[in-house]
């Protein structure tokens, strides 16, 4: 199980470059054999800086010419599609950025592309692996929290820039950045039957949202969605989250991606009289050296999962499927039509 995986790389824009290329060496076993961009000078950069073999400025001469177990895809949804397309028909599994396309027809179609060619890829929505959440998760999905029934999140920002040619900027804002959050509360909760979204729009740049959302299991969710709260710099610098889920007896929550606490059941202070205390909670947090030596946004966690993906043959089952991206797009179409109407049903996934 510990083979060499042979993998490329497609795409060498600002977001590769910075959070995703870096962390490569850090994945066991893996061997980077090409780096392909449109801009040659790109490809040659991160060839040069994180150990690319060759270079190549089109997708299907690399192809061609280099033997692969996989490859990773990063850049805009529309990239994503055809790349995708591209890769999967030559017979390899992919990793692509979020989300896995534009719209939810171009995510179904990449997915069933893969399930036609017995392939699989994997979307890359890095918070599944970040230590706080798998910690978070790992809790929920115990038998004695009870279950998960009641379900907040919050994620608040400055102005959002427009993305992807996108020019409606509240779409924008949750296809570019919220899907992310769509993903997350479906891998604490599983899929979501129905939203209400509330919104408060004063102008393109500053607008907050609250979803109301059903899970098919029962459980209910909040989320608390807004550029209201960032200043006007750069919106990447004045990011708040919150997630909190709810058991029987038992919560856990997770700030900024960093610190975790439960609520468990028992009173460590039985010994005080009249006992004031209730909840215990345990609480963990990083230190200066685990912020060095880690990825604790999940970035490395997600580009080594799919590296062992290739190494076993197998789809994954922690990190995000192709149908998972279609899903979480849906959720993201859902909550906008929410906004801009009465209410919207989430859709099936086929």
């Amino acid at each position: 199980m510990n083979q060499t995986v042979r993998v490329a790389f497609v795409g060498a824009g600002a977001h590769a470059t910075r959070s995703l290329y870096p962390r490569l060496h850090n994945v066991p076993n893996l061997d980077l054999v090409a780096v392909c961009d449109l801009v040659q000078e790109k490809a040659e950069h991160n060839a040069r800086w994180f150990g690319g073999r060759n270079v190549y400025t089109d997708v299907e001469t690399m192809l061609a010419n280099e033997k692969l177990d996989g490859v990773y895809i990063c850049g805009l949804p529309d990239m994503m599609d055809e790349v995708g397309l591209q890769v999967l028909d030559a017979g390899l599994p992919i990793f692509v950025e979020k989300p896995s396309a534009v719209d939810v027809p171009k995510a179904r179609e990449l997915a069933q592309a893969a399930d036609d060619q017995g392939l699989w890829g994997m979307v890359a929505y890095m918070k599944r692996f970040a230590p706080a959440y798998v910690t978070a998760r790992n809790i929920v999905n115990a038998a004695d929290f009870g279950g998960l029934h009641m379900l907040e999140m919050a994620f608040t920002q400055g102005p959002y820039p427009q993305w992807a040619g996108i020019e409606d900027t509240m779409l924008a804002f949750l296809t570019g950045q919220q899907c992310h959050n769509f993903d997350l509360i479906r891998y604490f909760g599983g899929d979501v039957e129905w939203v209400q979204t509330t919104k408060r729009w004063l102008n393109a740049d500053r607008m907050g949202l609250f979803v109301s959302c059903q899970f098919t299991s029962g459980a209910i969710g909040v989320m608390n969605l807004n550029t209201l709260e960032g200043w006007e710099g750069d919106p990447w610098q004045d990011i708040r989250e919150r997630l909190h889920c709810v058991g029987i007896g038992e919560a856990v929550t997770v700030d900024e991606m960093l610190y975790v606490t439960h609520h468990r059941p028992g009173d460590p202070w039985c010994g005080i009289e009249n006992k004031p205390f209730g909840h215990a909670l345990g609480r963990l947090q990083p230190n200066w050296a685990a912020c060095v030596a880690n990825d604790l946004g999940g970035y490395c966690g997600e580009l080594a999962y799919f590296a062992q993906c290739l190494r076993e043959g197998r789809p994954p089952e922690q990190g995000a499927d192709l149908w998972d991206g279609a899903k979480s797009l849906e959720l993201t179409e859902a909550v906008y039509e929410s906004a801009n109407s009465d209410g919207a049903r989430v859709t099936e996934r086929r």
